[in-house]
């Protein structure tokens, strides 16, 4: 006959978590890596909790999120074979494991905090909830505080069919085991009792011990505490959420997919000095000046590393002229940081660059891995040592352990995997966009923060941080402290026009270029001429049709506000006769893999002159250089941005950047109207007009910056700012979808467009996917085809597509046969806009 441990055992080893996984050892898994991923981290929030306890609460969390999986509810859906009545087995609430396993989450947490004495004490009594909410959310996204502690009636049957459901002895023994590992005991039969007494259930106080309170309501405390938040008003219990919700969210992850660790690879800090002593040997006397200037930026910027104090030296900015080889000096400076951190504090942060624009994201990412290739002998490097992640990336993770290739040649269902490490940035050098890195800081959604944890202790280079809206500065200036001060997080602003988001005489940030006006006034390349006078298409055709006959040797580039004003300008310039001349037309019109050879192909040397016609996504980052601009009017930080696309390599000859207000007619409004906001452009206009100057020199420009940022910051509104902030500090998560980076105040529709062969059979592919009736695999190989898809879609404005609007369609498309009968696309100028529109708008 079975002994009474060994019919337990025997039960144990009947339960699991995933089909192929007991559910022991994923409990016990999953707790072990919340509690490493965590130990490895070195936080500043002695002012608010221990961080032994932080590590023993993100154990517990781990080791509870799946309790509620013991069910035979649960086991029944796991075994079963049949995907008809599975799919039926999984919408019944009984079969939900989440809202079970966070209130035993709860409990556990709240007595474990009793047996310290620290259930009353400020900061930790929040713990309780804040656990309950992250395991209550680990499979979807978070939401309002306040709404779910808040509980339904109905709950209460479901819990007590779910517990009735559940073989105690068996809990005990596996919680037994679990809890040891921390000296912790849980009295598991209390947990059951009080769920099913149909009277008020019991949690514990710090008063009497037990508290009454109908399970509905959770706690009245609880829902007491939350609504206090605003008396609390600290950014902590945030953070904390986000950080213990991630850490549970990775090591979820992982362990269902067996993802194998990825191991920390240490990195030469002197890279970059190598790379540039046998890639730049200076011998273009063109690049003379220029490159001296940039060698004396790049050494004083490695230089200030000597009198940084880690302590309090963390927001740090690089604001010099555009042009001087931000990238591998920016790249250096955070690799020697780096290695000097993990010397004196004893943690290896990773280093996040961080971009606005996917125009320019390629091109950084190719200088980061020219750099990386320099010792692998012109090898590839791995993924885990440097990796690009925004949301058209290749799937594609490498990792080199002890030499062997680890994740290159995946099984079909393995991309997922690949999925798994490129978005939990298990890399040491990750390239990426605003839009990833600042939802992983703001935001509910279960896949963008999950990799928050990894952001802890990172060196994050935040590259143009012009492009963060103004009404967006306080909010960022706050949680950019928090983060830096609690987090050991350290941010290197990096721009040639930087915005006050940071006092530097107030010292809230530490420039690494003491005097950056030498830099300024050195590289006085290009002339800014400013016409005030609004000025009809027709008018401005005139001008720039006599500049280009005067100009023959030139380089053009023409920078419109609005995609219908663009194509406008090319078709004008292109019935021009120019001899000698290639004309090259950028917008969104496009699609991307067109846009990115172009500009490939206009950065490349020729003998011919070239002509650029642009909507701004040419601006910012992209290494462009032309002898004149044109630009239609923009914010002081745009035109500063295309300034520097103007004799960008410092030639002897003057560069030439002409400003004009231009409008499609006479009784039409300004084409920036439809693009800028109204305030940042009147701040513009009232710093240009008050110099009194037709002619501005760019040595001008550092205080001319500075004046216009002055009046933003004095001017801005920081309502949204600080609505944002109060959702934040009162963890209504529900509310963080307000915070948008890029709003976009109009409908569009996404289209596929067949400008090739190759494009041709990604489509057909793509159709293909919709008959594999697998809705995993279905997913899975349209991650593989993903990227490539990608680059033949845009987005067009709702009014110019109503031809491809149809209920069922979820994406537009335009076959290679109707582009070579002219119809929809045109391979010159793109997307054909038929309908009528006040100057058209533009999209990144």
């Amino acid at each position: 006959m079975q002994t009474e441990g060994a019919k337990i055992l025997s039960l144990l080893n009947n339960l699991y978590s995933h089909p192929d996984k007991l559910l022991v050892d994923h409990l016990q898994k999953v707790g072990d890596l919340c509690r490493q991923n965590l130990f490895l981290k070195k936080l500043n929030l002695d002012g608010y909790i221990d961080f032994n306890i932080l590590k023993d609460i993100s154990y517990l969390i781990g080791v509870s999120h799946d309790f509620g999986k013991a069910t035979t509810y649960f086991q029944e859906y796991l075994k079963e074979k049949d995907e008809f009545k599975k799919i039926k087995m999984k919408n019944k609430a009984e079969v939900y494991h989440s809202f079970i396993s966070a209130l035993f989450t709860y409990y556990v947490v709240k007595k474990y905090l009793l047996t310290k004495n620290l259930l009353t004490e400020k900061y930790y009594q929040y713990l309780p909830v804040i656990s309950f909410l992250v395991v209550k959310r680990h499979h979807g996204n978070l939401d309002d505080a306040l709404d779910e502690v808040i509980l339904d009636s109905k709950d209460d049957k479901v819990l007590e069919k779910q517990v009735n459901a559940i073989d105690f002895k068996i809990i005990n023994n596996i919680y037994n085991q679990l809890f040891s590992k921390i000296n912790f005991k849980f009295d598991y039969n209390f947990f059951r009792d009080n769920i099913l007494n149909a009277m008020p259930i019991y949690i514990y106080n710090e008063i009497d011990r037990y508290e009454k309170n109908y399970i509905r309501d959770l706690s009245h405390q609880e829902k007491k505490l939350i609504n206090n938040l605003d008396e609390e008003n600290t950014l902590f219990y945030y953070f904390t959420t986000l950080l213990l919700y991630s850490l549970l969210l990775d090591a979820d992850k992982t362990d269902a997919a067996n993802l194998q660790k990825v191991n920390r690879i240490k990195i030469y800090k002197n890279i970059v000095d190598d790379y540039k002593l046998h890639s730049f040997k200076d011998s273009d006397k063109k690049k003379k000046e220029i490159n001296k200037i940039r060698n004396e930026i790049y050494d004083e910027t490695i230089n200030s590393l000597d009198s940084l104090n880690l302590e309090k030296d963390k927001i740090l900015s690089l604001n010099v002229p555009t042009g001087t080889g931000k990238t591998l000096t920016s790249l250096s400076f955070a690799l020697k940081l780096k290695a000097k951190i993990e010397q004196e504090k004893k943690y290896k942060p990773r280093i996040i660059y961080s971009l606005p624009y996917l125009s320019i994201i390629d091109q950084n990412f190719a200088i980061l891995e020219d750099v990386f290739k320099f010792p692998l002998k012109g090898k590839t490097p791995n993924s885990n040592l440097l990796l690009k992640h925004h949301h058209l990336s290749d799937i594609n993770y490498t990792t080199s352990n002890t030499g062997k290739e680890e994740f290159e040649n995946l099984s079909p269902k393995d991309i997922g995997k690949d999925l798994l490490l490129i978005e939990g940035w298990n890399s040491e050098v990750i390239v990426t966009t605003f839009f990833q890195f600042f939802y992983s800081l703001i935001s509910n959604r279960n896949k963008s923060i999950r990799k928050f944890h990894n952001i802890v202790n990172s060196i994050v280079i935040l590259d143009e941080i012009q492009a963060i809206p103004h009404h967006y500065w306080f909010l960022l200036n706050k949680i950019v402290n928090f983060l830096a001060e609690g987090f050991n997080i350290y941010f290197i602003l990096v721009t040639a026009t930087q915005p006050l988001l940071f006092n530097e005489k107030n010292k809230e940030i530490k420039p690494l270029i003491k005097n950056k006006e030498k830099y300024f006034k050195a590289l006085n390349r290009v002339d800014l001429k400013y016409n005030s006078k609004p000025l009809c298409l027709n008018d401005f055709q005139e001008i720039l049709e006599e500049d280009l006959y005067h100009n023959l040797n030139k380089d053009f580039l023409i920078v419109l506000n609005t995609i219908n004003s663009s194509l406008e300008i090319y078709n004008f310039v292109c019935q021009l006769e120019l001899e000698d001349t290639e004309i090259y037309y950028l917008s969104t019109n496009i699609i991307p893999q067109e846009r990115l050879r172009r500009i490939k192909k206009s950065r490349e040397k020729s003998k011919k002159r070239k002509i650029i016609i642009s909507t701004q996504l040419i601006e910012a980052g992209v290494d462009l250089d032309v002898d004149i601009v044109y630009r239609d009017f923009a914010p002081l930080d745009s035109i500063n941005q295309v300034a520097g696309r103007c004799n960008r390599n410092f030639s002897q000859s003057k560069g030439l950047i002409k400003l004009f207000i231009l409008k499609a007619e006479e009784e039409k409004k300004e084409y920036y109207r439809y693009i800028y906001d109204n305030f940042i452009i009147s701040k513009t206009k009232d710093v240009l007009d008050k110099l009194r100057k037709k002619q501005i020199e760019e040595k001008d420009f550092l205080s001319l910056n500075n004046l216009y940022f002055d009046k933003v910051n004095q001017g801005k509104a920081d309502d949204e700012a600080k609505k944002i902030l109060e959702e934040v500090k009162k963890l209504n998560f529900g509310e963080l979808s307000k915070f948008k980076l890029i709003k976009d105040n109009y409908k569009k529709i996404d289209i596929f467009v067949e400008t090739d062969a190759k494009g041709k059979e990604i489509y057909k592919k793509y159709k293909e996917l919709s008959l594999i009736k697998d809705l995993f695999e279905r997913k899975n190989e349209f991650l593989k085809i993903k990227k490539s898809f990608y680059d033949y879609v845009i987005s067009v404005p709702y009014n110019y597509a109503t031809d491809f609007v149809t209920e069922n369609k979820a994406i537009g498309h335009i076959s290679l046969e109707e582009i070579k009968q002219n119809n929809y696309y045109d391979q010159e100028t793109g997307f054909k806009r038929k309908a009528e529109s006040g100057g058209g708008t533009l999209i990144y």
